[in-house]
């Protein structure tokens, strides 16, 4: 594979590990280089990820209003699978 030919990946500003009730998160909002849509990737404490790329959003901002809005409407669940919130209690 050649090298050359990848795309770089840019990172938002927005990117940042958050912390809710405890609980962190890696949040990276990023797009490649070859591509403008922007995708949001949340990382919890077990390496599962959730990924909102589907449509990409055309502003890195919007990706970190989507981030906001899933923890206003979902809270923290958002980020873990069934399994996951049973360990935790959730």
């Amino acid at each position: 594979m050649d090298t050359e030919d990848d795309p770089d990946i840019i990172f938002s500003d927005y990117t940042q590990i958050v912390t809710i009730d405890g609980h962190h998160f890696d949040v990276e909002i990023y797009k490649t280089s070859i591509h403008p849509g922007w995708i949001l990737s949340v990382e919890n404490q077990f390496g599962t990820l959730t990924i909102a790329d589907s449509p990409p959003f055309f502003g890195d901002v919007l990706a970190w209003r989507a981030f906001e809005e899933l923890v206003r409407d979902e809270g923290i669940k958002a980020f873990y699978n069934k399994k996951e919130r049973r360990k935790l209690g959730l």
